[in-house]
């Protein structure tokens, strides 16, 4: 909703999601909220969109769930589908044993930011950046991190 919100009614947002579920209630909040984002069942390793359809791709706190060779395979679908220097923002939460005091107990397992950076970078994208945002010392939010990258 925040990035249609930024690109307004000029920019083009699309979500895919492989849960019907996820979909309908994604589809019914952005209809709430009369927000025009295209909504989609589909998988990060089969993006349903032309070569060099988008300018950002923006991947929120599900990389967490995947294998390896289901990321890779994932970044070459995300580079097939950016433009030309098209930026990649990944958003996941940090690593289950990276937490501490309640945020352990999230059942999100997360990611090793440098971890999924390397990966990033092995598919060859450029500029590879992380940061990462600390949960409040009494928050069971887990804290997240963030990978920005370009695609070469």
């Amino acid at each position: 909703m925040e990035v249609a919100r930024r690109v307004g009614r000029a920019g083009r947002v699309a979500g895919i999601d492989p849960g019907r579920q996820q979909i309908a209630r994604a589809r019914a909040k952005a209809a709430r909220r009369d927000v025009p984002i295209e909504f989609q069942i589909g998988v990060i390793e089969q993006l349903a969109f032309p070569d060099q359809t988008f300018d950002v791709v923006f991947s929120t706190l599900m990389v967490h769930h995947l294998p390896a060779p289901l990321k890779r395979q994932g970044l070459a679908e995300i580079a097939r589908v950016l433009k030309p220097r098209g930026r990649l923002v990944i958003a996941d939460f940090t690593h289950k044993k990276e937490r501490q005091d309640q945020a352990a107990r999230f059942h999100a397992g997360g990611s090793r930011m440098q971890n999924l950076a390397a990966i990033v970078s092995d598919a060859g994208f450029e500029s590879v950046e992380t940061e990462e945002m600390q949960p409040s010392r009494f928050s069971s939010f887990p804290g997240a991190g963030f990978v920005c990258a370009y695609k070469s």
